[in-house]
């Protein structure tokens, strides 16, 4: 069974009870091994979508005006909704996603995940990936060794405020607001991965959990958890 945005207060006075006592289009993927038979080739225009094809998984890609991907509501699950196929009549409680194909990966073959509540936290695959964060927008991240980065240790951004305004210093990336029960993105903040093996390197935007990025009502929206990000090897 799924938390709502609903169940979050609890939820959310819990953690913050535990913080508190605490103190290419992008030339480098390789698409003939992509599981996505993508025609994002040299010369294609910006906004060429292409849908997600591995098993269980729905959303699509993008190209955005920067050269990044933007991944598009994406969710994993089973048995498609009858009256809207574009969603799961079961949600999975993760949702996994491999760079190397830019599509769904699966619990045994992944870059990262999205799972907890709503499924909003954002964990990297620590066996391959050191995670770091930096305040800046994904276009102004170039260096792996960006200035200002910070290491998160155990390689999950998820929650990060109750205000508006957001934490700088806190590794998580979505805004909960307890008036409103919903849910915004933290910038200017970008993810960076960097593998552990061979140095390679990717910039991560999270963007939403809502399908469109835009929540279905202005109190306790519950069209989520649709993950929409955008990301770039460099």
């Amino acid at each position: 069974m799924k938390y709502t945005f609903r169940s979050l207060p609890l939820l959310l006075s819990a953690l913050i009870m535990v913080i508190n006592s605490s103190c290419q289009k992008d030339s480098d993927f390789d698409f003939e091994n992509s599981n996505l038979k993508m025609e994002f080739l040299s010369g294609e225009s910006t906004n060429a979508t292409t849908n997600f094809t591995a098993p269980n998984t729905k959303g699509y890609l993008t190209i955005n005006s920067d050269g990044s991907y933007g991944a598009r509501d994406f969710s994993q699950g089973s048995v498609p909704d009858e009256v809207d196929e574009s969603q799961w009549k079961n949600p999975a409680d993760t949702y996994y996603f491999k760079l190397s194909s830019n599509d769904g990966g699966t619990e045994n073959d992944y870059d990262f995940k999205f799972s907890g509540t709503a499924n909003a936290n954002f964990t990297v695959n620590t066996a391959k990936y050191d995670l770091y964060y930096v305040n800046q927008e994904l276009a102004n991240v170039g260096s792996t060794n960006q200035s200002g980065r910070i290491k998160i240790t155990n390689g999950t951004a998820g929650y990060n405020s109750l205000t508006g305004i957001g934490n700088r210093t806190n590794p998580g990336w979505y805004i909960y607001n307890l008036r409103t029960h919903i849910m915004t993105s933290f910038s200017p903040r970008t993810y960076i991965l960097v593998s552990k093996s061979t140095g390679d390197s990717y910039k991560i935007k999270l963007r939403s959990v809502y399908k469109g990025e835009t929540p279905n009502a202005d109190r306790a929206a519950n069209n989520f958890p649709f993950m929409s990000f955008d990301y770039k090897k460099f």
